[in-house]
């Protein structure tokens, strides 16, 4: 093939053949340019990986025009070293070629979702927050080309819509999300690392009354329903909002008076038994819908209309500035006032740590299920008492 010294003009004077021929630079052994029928130019390298008879290489550096001369032999240059130090420079390019093209964000989420968030109690709304956000943010680009920076804009813009908590939860599912494409050998090291959240989370501290409670409570048996059930069966067994209203018909033991919860719903993925009141069993059995769920108004789905109804429930009850989460820790802080231990008022929640902690957690595995039962009937009996109060009141005033 025909060797020149390579410069500007020598380059641009070079013409058009009926195939492709290759130039090769006199002054750098295996640079060279390709000449195609159309005048296109192109600068490429070609290298052994080993020694004498070895597999040859080509490296496509890029066309003459977007790439200069100067540029090229750069390039050139730190390929021969590449290979010098025992690398396969095209092959690595080629790799990082395809990694772009295969590492797609969209990809890569739904694999997530499918592998961890679907093991996840709150799976649903997990997944609609990272197709709904990173999806539309990054869906179309490979995870290699998200950056820090990029991290901290999708924070922030969410922050600018006006939903600083969205912002929050959003963050820490991205991180989660990018260290575990690190854990399955797509990234070296996450981008979201170091990223603060964008906005300070303030601790909940609602606690009702008795005199609110009892009015939520009136309430809700004033609503009836599946969501008039869920309220009065938060409030008397203090577990969480989605472990009751999907609760299934399956998991309740009514001879035995206990609800296991299966490991799939709770917080800590351990399953958990909560004991029935002689007030909890009259709420289920207040439910009759067809299998499986408990509260449903078909039976089969959960109840799903929590925004509407909850409104409906602040307007009959006169109760604002709550939310139904706090039901769980009005119920834990009315236990520590019945006298009710905080070790058994964490397992009661089947909190993941509490007051035995540390090695004492290790070694200490008793349930405490006599207490718990003992416990839980003491408050729905505490939680029975304020509601009669409250219905005297009412009566008084009707009077």
């Amino acid at each position: 093939m025909p060797r020149i010294k390579f410069t500007k003009s020598a380059i641009d004077a070079l013409p058009a053949s009926d195939v492709d021929v290759v130039y090769w630079d006199t002054g750098c052994p295996g640079f060279g340019l390709k000449v195609t029928p159309k005048g296109r130019r192109v600068f490429i390298v070609l290298y052994r990986t080993a020694g004498a008879g070895s597999r040859l290489r080509k490296y496509t550096i890029g066309p003459y025009g977007r790439v200069t001369l100067h540029q090229a032999k750069i390039v050139a240059q730190k390929v021969f070293a590449a290979k010098l130090e025992g690398r396969d420079p095209a092959a690595e390019k080629r790799e990082a070629k395809r990694r772009v093209t295969a590492d797609c964000v969209s990809d890569l989420v739904e694999s997530f979702i499918s592998q961890y968030v679907s093991q996840r109690r709150s799976a649903a709304e997990l997944s609609r927050l990272l197709r709904r956000e990173v999806g539309a943010a990054w869906g179309n680009r490979s995870i290699h080309e998200i950056t820090k920076r990029n991290v901290i804009e999708l924070a922030t813009g969410i922050v600018q819509r006006g939903a600083p908590v969205a912002a929050n939860k959003t963050l820490k599912v991205v991180k989660t999300f990018l260290r575990w494409c690190v854990g399955q050998g797509i990234l070296e090291n996450s981008p979201g690392d170091g990223v603060p959240l964008p906005t300070k989370e303030v601790a909940r501290d609602r606690i009702l009354s008795d005199d609110e409670l009892a009015r939520v409570i009136t309430a809700a048996r004033t609503i009836g329903g599946p969501y008039g059930g869920i309220v009065e069966f938060l409030a008397l067994t203090g577990q969480r909002r989605e472990e009751v209203a999907r609760a299934t018909r399956v998991e309740f033991d009514i001879g035995q008076r206990t609800w296991t919860i299966p490991k799939v719903r709770t917080k800590n993925g351990k399953v958990h038994i909560v004991h029935l009141s002689r007030q909890s069993l009259a709420v289920l059995r207040s439910c009759e819908t067809c299998p499986p769920y408990v509260f449903s108004s078909t039976g089969t789905k959960p109840f799903p209309a929590f925004s509407r109804a909850k409104r409906r429930l602040d307007e009959l009850s006169g109760v604002t500035g709550w939310r139904l989460h706090d039901l769980r820790r009005t119920c834990v802080s009315a236990m520590a006032r019945l006298g009710v231990p905080p070790h058994v008022a964490d397992k009661i929640l089947n909190h993941q740590g509490g007051t035995i902690s540390g090695v004492a957690a290790v070694y200490q595995r008793h349930e405490f299920l006599a207490e718990r039962r003992e416990a839980l009937d003491q408050w729905a009996s505490h939680i029975t008492q304020i509601v009669a109060a409250e219905q005297r009141r009412d009566l008084r005033q009707v009077a």
